[in-house]
């Protein structure tokens, strides 16, 4: 028999804090990495977007009415069962931003580098010029 299960708003929303700030770099990609006398921390950037989701529920079979039964369920035999669900939807994104390297000789940030960002801007900056020079060339007839 499945039981039913009431939250409170206000614990509802310290549940999706903490899963929050549960979401670092650290929970994403992984642990810091030691090697010899070099550590290298990953960085990430976090985002909070209020999407996702998981849920769960539960039912039962066509059986004999007992006391733990819902309200309606008659005395004798129910011939449908019945069930019952829940749902919670949340969506944390991260991407990594960097590196922090840390040797004898000093410490390092290097930073990642994102292709596809990358692509985007070319593409936008070449097909500005290729405007820009269509432009000039029909102003110039």
């Amino acid at each position: 028999m499945s039981e039913q299960i009431e939250m409170d708003p206000k614990d509802f929303r310290q549940m999706l804090k903490q899963i929050g700030e549960s979401a670092d770099a650290r929970t994403v990609f992984g642990e810091t990495v030691i090697s010899g006398e070099r550590a290298v921390i990953p960085v990430a950037r976090v985002h909070h977007k209020g999407g996702g989701g998981f849920g769960g529920g539960g039912g039962t079979a066509a059986h004999e009415c007992t006391p733990e039964c819902p309200p309606g369920c008659e005395e004798g035999t129910v011939d449908q069962g019945y069930g019952t669900g829940m749902g919670l939807g949340y969506m944390i994104s991260a991407e990594p931003v960097g590196v922090i390297e840390v040797t004898p000789e000093g410490v390092w940030w290097n930073p990642t580098i994102d292709m596809n960002r990358l692509a985007i801007v070319g593409a936008v900056a070449g097909a500005a010029i290729a405007v820009l020079f269509a432009l000039g060339r029909a102003l110039r007839r």
